[in-house]
């Protein structure tokens, strides 16, 4: 099955195996633990599929371990876990993940322009918001986009 297939198919069908190593393991403890929802390993193995196995902030691969830091995971932009709406996930690699996991409120109005990545979510969650029935969530404002290059960030 393909991605723009799964992409129209709810609840998520992902393959027997979920490829993604460590990451794909540990996202599915989690989930029999409870922590997240049970469909997660499938939600997050179509979150970095259509991200192309590549992290959303500085383009780094997947490397396929966790032990280098660019292992592929997927954080959810609202902080909570069970908030499976596509705005809300982003595939990042452990150290982007570190990097804005304590730092950035998704729901801070933010006067300046966005990284392109994180606009892409926030123009996401505002379409998201139209569609909802009144009273509405407040619309996050997206005052322009700005191409950072987070690709040197991390010494590889």
């Amino acid at each position: 099955m393909s991605v723009s297939e799964l992409i129209f198919v709810w609840p998520v069908q992902a393959p027997t195996r979920i490829p993604g190593g460590l990451a794909a393991t540990i996202e599915k403890e989690r989930a029999a633990k409870g922590d997240y929802p049970p469909e997660w390993p499938a939600v997050a193995w179509l979150v970095k599929t259509i991200a192309g196995w590549k992290c959303e902030r500085c383009g780094h691969p997947h490397s396929g371990t966790m032990a280098d830091g660019f292992g592929l995971t997927v954080h959810h932009l609202d902080k909570n876990k069970w908030n499976l709406e596509h705005w809300n996930l982003a595939a990042l690699c452990q150290r982007c993940h570190l990097k804005i996991e304590h730092r950035v409120n998704f729901y801070q109005v933010w006067m300046f322009e966005h990284s392109r990545w994180m606009a892409i979510h926030v123009a996401d969650y505002n379409e998201w918001v139209l569609r909802q029935p009144t009273p509405r969530p407040p619309l996050l404002p997206l005052y322009g986009i700005i191409d950072r290059d987070y690709s040197q960030e991390w010494p590889t």
